[in-house]
């Protein structure tokens, strides 16, 4: 992603962002089963080098979805739950209170790597619909680990693609309490150029 964006490719991006965050929230609500409130994304370009700071610091841990996007369009999408949050959805989804949840259970592990997949996949899906491409995701991987190791893994994996982030943090609300939500989105230069044609956007 280069880091002279025009103003017009930066509001593009951020709406792209938007659209896909209420789409989020519609199938986590037919996830939950629940009423599901969105806030207002916060959308913006992050460099890769601003994102210890964006994620709260090294030490902060994340559960994280990691989605390898391919077809008309290639990159990286990155989803990322506190542990508490992860607790919430996935104790919702398994019946049972934040308190019974084991992280490593294997189950709960499992929920949350099928419901964070389908928040993943509503993103890519808002995108291809938006742009008629055919975007498809690869096998997603679910880990736990600090924003340190987190970040040396995209420092590895993601230069092949970009050296900035489409970063979307979405607060949603469920049954009275707060979720955080936190997309990192790496689409190849290239791609990210596709994107802009396919909309009429021009530099």
């Amino acid at each position: 992603m280069k880091d002279n964006l025009t103003f017009n490719q930066l509001d593009l991006l951020k709406e792209i962002g938007t659209i896909g965050a209420a789409c989020a929230a519609t199938a986590l609500a037919d996830l939950l089963g629940e009423k599901v409130e969105i806030s207002v994304p916060q959308v913006s370009v992050v460099p890769l080098e601003n994102l210890c700071t964006v994620m709260g610091g090294m030490e902060r841990t994340f559960f994280v979805l990691d989605m390898e996007i391919n077809g008309d369009i290639l990159g990286r999408i990155f989803l990322l739950f506190s542990p508490d949050d992860a607790k919430f959805l996935g104790g919702t989804l398994l019946g049972k209170s934040k308190e019974e949840i084991d992280l490593k259970d294997e189950l709960f592990q499992s929920s949350l790597k099928e419901s964070a997949n389908i928040l993943c996949g509503s993103y890519v899906s808002s995108l291809a619909e938006l742009t008629n491409m055919t975007i498809l995701t690869g096998i997603p991987s679910l880990a736990l680990d600090m924003v340190g190791a987190i970040l040396d893994f995209i420092f590895i994996q993601i230069a092949q693609y970009s050296e900035q982030a489409l970063y979307i943090k979405t607060d949603f609300k469920v049954k009275g309490l707060n979720l955080e939500g936190l997309f990192l989105f790496f689409p190849s230069t290239d791609s990210l150029q596709k994107i802009f044609e396919v909309l009429k956007l021009k530099e």
